[in-house]
């Protein structure tokens, strides 16, 4: 008999289980359109394309071990062919080849199986078994392990403890990971997320692959994406609902009833996603359609809720397909890209409630994050409410309004310009304002300094603006200052300004300390001490984001892993930079991210 094999069959490997039994086989015909799909797989690096690799290597060894001919036919398809391989263009062929040998069709597709039937071929449906290669990556996950890190030639590495709160640790008693060990445990895991309920393969491209598998959210990298093979493996430890959190009730009833714009806002591991599982099982409590937008998607909601990703890999395509759904609430986890705020904005203007996860170091950086990527004058209508998340608990909430009047430290009348108050929601009292100045988007803190009159004696405050309505008076306006209770101050100008600020023979820097009734020491900026700060990093297709907080806008820091200096940058307007993930720079912070190190920047 002649067999003809599929591409799924030789991808999971079932051929060549039916013909180690089989004793009539004259020959294996091979169609030139599976070596052009699986080598197209492994050209673009997808873990199923270099399985199917070595299982034609297989195939050639067990042809040559039992003397079986081998055939090699078909003609390869053509680029319009391969375009229409969504419509089974390339799977016809394949079934011509086994008509023309009248060959039996072995196959794993289940379409595939019956239009063979359908066209009177001899057809055998390979169901796909549940194998067992001994380790599996669960094995590595213990009930206080958040997340497991493999890597090529190191031991195997879990993150420890709750959101907010955990370590990096090595398992002990474990060997180091070799490049054979991972392959199979990659074999193993997309294996399964084939055939197994609430499993799939999300991505599959390029040296990297995206699973899913069940509860567990799987990424695979290979050479040349990365430079050693690396499987990270992540899973939630808990599940919380929002009375888990101990929200007050004026919160709560704001959740229910008025916020329809959340950002929830956080750094890495900080527990954003747990809460926003809370959030929309919460909503599905109350009689709320939601849906969830996700990349990949591995929130751990019920299933009363909808959980997509980007329609044929556009997440701005699957916008347009939920708003036919008419949901009630959906839920964006993450925003990362432009794209992501733009489809935000437009959902939230649809009148769709949304909930955006943002990676944030503070919860104004929740607000900076769509500055730039969407117009100011919107903003406060799109997003309502941040509610920052840190260590896994709600540690600040903050409401947006958009009003037209002068920013603090201003003084002329005509100076009046649109300005969004970002408000802390329990006090009710501003802590920021965001404006347009020229060409520049000013995000002002107006966090009040407590201190006392250095003549008499008297409690007084003070804010940036207070001292920037002084400092104009001298033409100056970039500043950064350190207050030292009760009643001094370090104040930092640039080069040029300073003589200006201290005036001659010291008149200038009298008049300021009268008016602001403070003792002040001049100095210039690169007499400023260095502020420290960790970053948030996450990577897209090749590149590394490197996110800052907001006082690093226009600044120069230094950037550094575990704190030895690696390179310095400038911040630009967006608090965002970008970094090639091929450079020099790029694979010492990709290898940084991926152990778990520290990575700071130094202003």
């Amino acid at each position: 008999m002649h067999y003809v094999p599929d591409t799924s069959t030789i991808i999971n490997g079932q051929f060549l289980k039916y013909l180690a039994e089989k004793e009539d086989i004259e020959s294996i015909v091979l169609s030139r359109v599976v070596i052009a799909e699986i080598e197209n797989m492994a050209n673009q690096d997808k873990t199923t394309g270099m399985t199917a690799l070595e299982e034609l290597q297989r195939m050639r060894d067990f042809c040559a071990k039992r003397g079986i001919n081998m055939i090699i036919d078909g003609q390869r398809p053509t680029y319009n062919q391969i375009r229409g391989a969504s419509i089974g263009e390339l799977d016809a062929q394949i079934r011509e080849l086994a008509a023309e040998y009248d060959a039996i069709l072995i196959t794993s597709d289940r379409v595939m199986a019956e239009i063979g039937k359908a066209e009177g071929l001899a057809v055998v449906f390979m169901k796909e078994e549940t194998k067992s290669l001994g380790k599996k990556v669960e094995d590595y996950f213990d009930e206080q392990t958040m997340s497991i890190h493999l890597r090529e030639n190191n031991l195997p590495l879990a993150k420890k403890g709750l959101p907010g709160n955990f370590q990096l640790v090595p398992l002990q008693g474990e060997p180091i990971l070799t490049r054979e060990t991972l392959d199979e445990l990659a074999k193993d895991v997309i294996e399964r997320a084939s055939r197994e309920k609430d499993s799939f393969i999300e991505s599959d491209q390029h040296g990297t692959t995206v699973i899913q598998l069940k509860n567990t959210r799987i990424v695979i990298l290979r050479p040349p994406f990365s430079d050693a093979m690396e499987i990270t493996a992540v899973r939630p430890i808990i599940k919380l609902t929002l009375r888990d959190y101990k929200i007050d009730s004026k919160l709560l009833e704001r959740i229910e009833t008025q916020a329809e714009g959340i950002i929830i806002a956080g750094p890495p591991g900080a527990g954003k996603s747990t809460f926003a599982t809370a959030m929309a099982e919460f909503y599905a409590d109350k009689d709320k359609i939601v849906k969830t937008f996700e990349n990949p998607r591995d929130l751990q909601v019920d299933n009363r809720i909808t959980q997509m990703s980007g329609f044929e890999g556009d997440i701005s395509a699957s916008a347009d397909l939920v708003l036919l759904m008419r949901p009630d609430y959906v839920i964006y986890d993450e925003l990362r890209r432009t794209k992501d705020f733009e489809t935000y904005s437009d959902l939230r203007l649809a009148g769709v409630g949304l909930l955006g996860v943002v990676h944030a170091t503070q919860a104004i950086d929740g607000i900076q994050r769509f500055i730039k990527r969407v117009d100011l004058g919107i903003i406060p209508s799109i997003v309502d409410t941040i509610i920052f998340i840190s260590e896994g608990k709600i540690s600040k909430v903050y409401t947006l309004e958009l009003t037209v009047t002068m920013p603090k430290g201003f003084t002329e009348r005509d100076l009046s310009r649109p300005v969004i108050k970002v408000k802390d929601f329990h006090t009710n009292k501003d802590e920021y304002e965001i404006y347009t100045f020229g060409e520049q988007i000013v995000v002002s803190p107006l966090k009040k300094l407590s201190m006392k009159h250095s003549k008499t004696g008297k409690t007084i405050t003070a804010n940036s603006g207070q001292i920037q309505k002084v400092l104009k008076q001298y033409s100056v306006y970039d500043f950064t200052f350190d207050f030292d209770p009760p009643n001094s101050l370090t104040l930092f100008v640039s080069n040029k300004d300073k003589p200006r600020v201290i005036g001659k023979d010291g008149r200038n820097i009298d008049e300021i300390e009268q008016k602001l009734g403070l003792s002040i020491t001049v100095k210039s900026f690169n007499e400023q001490e260095e502020m420290e700060f960790v970053i948030d990093m996450y990577p897209s297709k090749g590149k590394l984001n490197l996110v800052f907080p907001s006082v690093c806008i226009g600044k120069d820091v230094i950037l550094a892993v575990n704190g030895s200096p690696l390179t310095q940058l400038t911040v630009g307007k967006t608090s965002e930079i970008s970094v090639v993930k091929n450079t020099e720079i790029g694979k010492m912070l990709m290898e940084a991210h991926h152990k778990g190190d520290t990575i700071t920047a130094l202003l």
